[in-house]
Formats: C-alpha cells, structure tokens, sequence
C-alpha cells in the first residue's frame, strides 16, 4: 500500500525481497521473489508526543499473496524498557495456504544476502495473528550493537514459524534506499536521544 507516487516509483529500483519456505516431509522447500520499498514516514511515538521520522519497509511477495509491512520505531514509552521498536506485520489472504503465521524469532541483520549474519539483541514477541513486536534491548552497548547492524548491514531476515512448526524466512534488501531512511532516521533518532 503505497503512500505516495514517491513510493511506488521505488518499486522500479527493484529491491528484493525473498521469501524462503523449508522443506518438509509433506512439502516441497521454496523460494520466492519480491519486491520491498522503503520510506520515512513521519507518526507520533505516542502520548501526544509530535511526530518523528520512522523506517518502514513494504514488501510483497505476489506469487505467495503475501505482503509484509515492517515499521522501525525510536521507544518513547517510558514504561517498556526497550531503545527502539520493530512491528512487523504480515497481511496474507485465504490465498495463503502456508497456514497461520505463530511466532517471529530473532531479526538478524547480514552484509549479503547469503550471509549467516547477526541477530538483534532484543524481545519478539506476538500481539495479534500476523501482528508481531521485537523490542530492541536499551543497555548502552546493546543500542551501539544494535544501531551498527542496522545502519551497516545490507539485507534483513525475519525467520517466521507456522503453528504447523514449519519454519519460513523474509529476507529484504535495503540497498540505496534502505540506507537513505535508516540513515535520516538513526540521525533524528540521535539527535532526540542527545537533546
């Protein structure tokens, strides 16, 4: 769901996004190909606070039916111990036959996309089917652990879980947009930390 013109132009830059399902004893392994647009989007952190920029990625997967929006937030919520928030959110349709999606394990951030990479040090956790949070661990070296992954690594993976157990992963590319929002972004989000 493209916001702008602008978004939809990023499309033709041709970002990858890759959706990988596991081979099982009742079904075949896969690999599919995407499309994934970046943007800053500018929303409120909450409790009527004024907006700041937040990363959000779009990736769709038209062969699978499904659609990922991933948004990456600074915590402004005083009560949840966490530096940064990422809501992950799957829409899919009676189309998608890989059944319903139960857990997200740990984001890992990688320089090419057959890397191993590094996971995130933080807390997923699922909110709704399909509606999941991983809140980023706010100790001081964590953030700079963090912070580094997201503005050097190139690629993202967010291995997934059905409830039938079979494991599956989104892997998307940042490439020059990608850098462009975690680069506005982080900035922002430093200069509202150190001010």
């Amino acid at each position: 769901m493209p916001e702008s013109g602008l978004a939809a132009e990023s499309v033709s830059v041709g970002q990858k996004a890759i959706f990988y399902e596991e081979r099982t004893g009742a079904a075949e392994g896969s690999a599919n190909a995407g499309a994934v647009v970046w943007s800053v989007v500018q929303e409120s952190p909450g409790d009527g606070l004024p907006a700041e920029p937040v990363i959000r990625a779009e990736a769709t997967i038209a062969e699978r039916d499904l659609k990922l929006r991933l948004t990456i937030r600074r915590n402004a919520d005083k009560t949840l111990p966490a530096s940064h928030i990422f809501e992950i959110l799957f829409l899919t349709d009676e189309k998608f036959t890989s059944g319903p999606i139960d857990t997200v394990l740990r984001v890992t951030f990688k320089d090419r996309e057959e890397s191993a990479g590094n996971p995130l040090l933080g807390v997923p956790a699922k909110i709704a089917d399909g509606f999941f949070l991983v809140a980023l661990t706010e100790g001081a070296a964590e953030v700079e652990t963090n912070t580094t992954l997201m503005r050097r690594d190139q690629w993202i993976d967010i291995p997934i879980v059905y409830s039938s157990g079979r494991r599956a992963l989104v892997t998307i590319e940042k490439g020059i947009p990608g850098d462009k929002a975690f680069d506005e972004a982080l900035k922002a989000w430093g200069a509202k930390a150190s001010g």
